[in-house]
């Protein structure tokens, strides 16, 4: 290397020097970044607190609604024998939900007026009963699509003929659903 040791020892410091003073600095941007987050700690402590208990709360209301593992299929076939409308159809499972969205969508689909034993229902009956399903699960289960005809039964006019609609009956769709994550 050099034959001189004072200038091997002034390089050794010069290098230790630099290595000191980007630790140095680094360590003052540590702190600084520490002081801030300090400074902040209250305020995100609070709304942690307001998070985690309006968690707590969506928790409890599912527990209280019997809703875990698959109860909103239980939920709506009660409801359903209780306002008295047979299905021709009821089906279950999840449906696709858009990208981005933690969890799953689970269905409830449920076709009535399409057979023998599915008559057609008023409206207002069908409203009382999407309501109560609502109702009975807290808001947890929403009715997500409803898709209705009339039901005009026999005599019903044919196309293009003038005559007046028989009955306020209705067929058709409603699918109830629940997003949860798995």
């Amino acid at each position: 290397m050099t034959e001189d040791p004072v200038k091997l020892y002034v390089i050794v410091m010069a290098i230790l020097l630099c290595v000191l003073s980007y630790v140095a600095y680094d360590s003052w941007k540590s702190a600084s970044a520490f002081e801030a987050a300090l400074e902040r700690a209250p305020q995100e402590a609070e709304q942690m607190r307001q998070l985690a208990s309006d968690v707590k709360a969506l928790v409890d209301q599912l527990a209280k609604s019997g809703l875990r593992d698959g109860g909103e299929r239980v939920l709506v076939l009660r409801v359903q024998q209780n306002a008295g409308i047979n299905p021709s159809r009821f089906d279950t499972g999840p449906a696709p939900i858009g990208r981005g969205i933690k969890g799953v969508e689970r269905r409830v689909t449920i076709d009535f007026g399409g057979g023998k034993a599915s008559a057609p229902q008023p409206r207002d009956k069908l409203f009382r009963f999407c309501e109560a399903v609502e109702r009975d699960s807290s808001g947890i289960v929403k009715t997500i699509e409803i898709k209705l005809s009339r039901a005009t039964g026999e005599g019903s006019p044919d196309p293009g003929k003038e005559d007046r609609v028989i009955g306020e009956r209705y067929k058709g769709t409603i699918i109830f659903g629940l997003r949860v994550v798995e």
